[in-house]
């Protein structure tokens, strides 16, 4: 092993905007992170490009996708994402939560969950695609009231 292969991961966690974050060496997110354990860190989306109660799923480990997810990783994945279906349908009134990954923008493993209320004329990718956003306060309250949801 070389000095540069070391090098290479350390390098690549520090340009890393949501390591960044972890470390809070980036601003926090609106409301502060609603849940933490060993593998998962729950936030809310910034409030200028989120519904209320979108949320990011972001691993605490730096890996990009599920073929680099460690096998604890991928037990506790599951039970979380139920955790946060039934709370965030149950804190927002959603009729669906969308969840998609692109991992483009940030090569860290993240994972977006989107509420869509009933009344929401648009639905799937015309949902997705549209601009959302919320105020700081609005994404704040969401995220204490997911807090205790969850607690």
């Amino acid at each position: 092993m070389t000095m540069e292969s070391v090098q290479a991961p350390i390098a690549q966690e520090a340009a890393c905007f949501i390591c960044r974050k972890h470390a809070g060496l980036e601003e926090a997110p609106s409301g502060g992170y609603i849940y933490g354990d060993e593998h998962w860190r729950v936030c809310h989306a910034p409030a200028e490009m989120a519904v209320p109660g979108q949320l990011f799923v972001e691993s605490q480990r730096h890996f990009l996708d599920f073929a680099e997810m460690t096998a604890e990783e991928a037990a506790s994945f599951g039970p979380l994402l139920a955790r946060l279906f039934a709370a965030g349908k149950a804190v927002t009134g959603a009729e669906r939560i969308y969840m998609l990954t692109m991992i483009d923008g940030v090569a860290h493993f993240h994972l977006w969950l989107v509420p869509r209320r009933r009344e929401v004329a648009e639905r799937g990718m015309a949902f997705l695609v549209a601009d959302h956003a919320c105020s700081d306060e609005e994404a704040a309250t969401l995220a204490e009231r997911l807090r205790n949801r969850l607690a």
